[in-house]
């Protein structure tokens, strides 16, 4: 198993929330959720060596490479994450790794749990377990079990029909997989609010990030 971990950057990732966070607090919030993304993948991979981070942002990079994940900088980093994905999921496959996850790391409820459950999910002929959000529309991870350089990944508006559609198009068998600790991300100030909640206040939150 090889880990894809694609990252905006931790100054220009979460733009949607600058109505609830400033610059600053996105920043850190950034730095946050990386930090806790590698520390759960720590534990469930027993160690870093087998996720690759890949980012324009070298600040991202740094703090991979600390880890000890295997830090990638984007190929051309105005092109988008898709392309950087594909790129890392295509040098994995050369290098002969077929069982690739591609995994955000916005996702503040991962567990190591849950990560097994989705990853051990997958029925007999099934080639790609996909994780919807909470609206069912975008794509929260992606495993695919025979990866290949050429699959077209669509992280984004739609993303969890669009990788249906991709993995139909090549005959592939698919299997959706609803985990809560993987459907819950961050991407409006709605989804920081009920994190908020969850953590007492939102005040709460600003202050630990």
């Amino acid at each position: 198993m090889r880990v894809v971990l694609p990252v905006r950057g931790i100054g220009r990732g979460k733009s949607r929330l600058a109505a609830a966070l400033d610059a600053a607090e996105r920043s850190r919030l950034n730095r946050l959720l990386l930090l806790n993304t590698l520390r759960v993948l720590d534990r469930w991979l027993g160690g870093l060596q087998r996720c690759v981070v890949v980012s324009p942002c070298p600040r991202t990079l740094r703090l991979a490479q600390r880890a000890g994940a295997v830090a990638q900088a984007q190929p051309r980093p105005c092109a988008g994450l898709n392309p950087a994905i594909a790129h890392a999921v295509g040098a994995l496959v050369r290098a002969g790794r077929s069982r690739v996850l591609v995994l955000p790391c916005d996702l503040p409820l991962l567990s190591t749990a849950a990560l097994t459950r989705f990853c051990s999910s997958s029925p007999a002929g099934v080639r790609m377990v996909i994780a919807p959000d909470r609206a069912g529309t975008g794509t929260n991870a992606l495993l695919l079990l025979h990866a290949s350089a050429r699959f077209a990944f669509s992280f984004g508006p739609d993303s969890f029909v669009l990788h249906k559609d991709a993995a139909r198009a090549r005959g592939w068998a698919f299997h959706v997989c609803e985990a809560p600790e993987l459907a819950f991300d961050l991407d409006t100030p709605r989804d920081l609010a009920a994190w908020g909640a969850a953590k007492r206040t939102a005040a709460r939150i600003t202050r630990v990030v």
